[in-house]
């Protein structure tokens, strides 16, 4: 559907105001005013019929350029020498081998490190890119979402983050760990990667993330919500973890050990798969 937000001079023809809500070519989805039919995450959907409203026309995008994911990363991996992954890892505070294992790599046209994501089946479909003080992040043009998976011998029981330099704290305390690209995304991928790998349960680590405010007052929290999702999709028993600090990385650089994960997970209730 094109959606149009709404702007100074396109009001919401539902309450009246100039933000945050949305105009499709059927349906008005406002954040304030409630109908019968609520949105999926956040606002409610109201008919366009006997609003007068005019779209402008719909513009298609050109289409992104297409990208070889695995050359490229496997280019700038090889390539990076191995002091710059022992400098890397000083400067986030993980293992070298941590970073190796996740074939991260320098990218010298980008300027930043890069990192691989990968499908359900395992293969590259995308590159995660972070300059050294993580200040900027994006992603290569041309790939796609995915999830950074280390190369190493699986486990029964993998911890889920976000980002990869978190999955490269939790790979420094010794857990089997994927990252997910968000606290929300690439939920098959992640579903997908445990059934292949057989893995038997999953600890879920929920950034510990501020409370957000939807217009109507309603609260959300970006990493629980996240963590909840994940939990509902990915068929095998499973806990969600929230750490005493911001993430995975901060913990590491706070002292955290493989056996207090283990002592925090003890104490949390476990999630048992749904049943279709």
């Amino acid at each position: 559907m094109n959606w149009i937000a709404t702007s100074p001079k396109l009001l919401c023809p539902i309450c009246q105001k100039t933000d945050w809500c949305r105009i499709g070519e059927k349906w008005i989805h406002c954040q304030r005013v409630p109908s019968p039919r609520p949105g999926k995450t956040q606002g409610w959907f109201h008919p366009l019929n006997g609003h007068a409203v005019t779209l402008p026309p719909r513009r298609e995008p050109p289409p992104p350029p297409t990208i070889d994911a695995h050359s490229l990363a496997r280019q700038w991996h090889v390539e990076t020498p191995l002091s710059e992954f022992d400098r890397m890892g000083s400067l986030l505070g993980v293992s070298a081998a941590s970073l190796l294992a996740l074939r991260a790599g320098w990218s010298p046209q980008h300027r930043a490190w890069s990192f691989p994501m990968r499908n359900g089946a395992g293969a590259i479909v995308g590159i995660r890119l972070r300059t050294e003080d993580g200040r900027s992040k994006w992603s290569v043009r041309g790939g796609h979402e995915g999830i950074f998976l280390p190369r190493v011998e699986p486990k029964s029981e993998v911890w889920v983050v976000e980002g990869p330099t978190d999955c490269a704290a939790l790979l420094t305390l010794g857990k089997f760990s994927i990252g997910r690209p968000s606290c929300s995304g690439s939920i098959s991928h992640t579903a997908a990667t445990l059934a292949r790998m057989g893995i038997r349960r999953c600890v879920i680590v929920a950034d510990n993330d501020e409370d957000h405010f939807r217009p109507n007052g309603d609260r959300w929290n970006p990493g629980i919500d996240g963590a909840k999702r994940l939990s509902d999709e990915i068929g095998v028993p499973c806990c969600i973890v929230v750490l005493p600090c911001k993430d995975a990385r901060e913990a590491l650089s706070l002292g955290m050990t493989s056996d207090l994960l283990d002592s925090l997970v003890s104490s949390v209730v476990w999630i048992q798969p749904r049943i279709l």
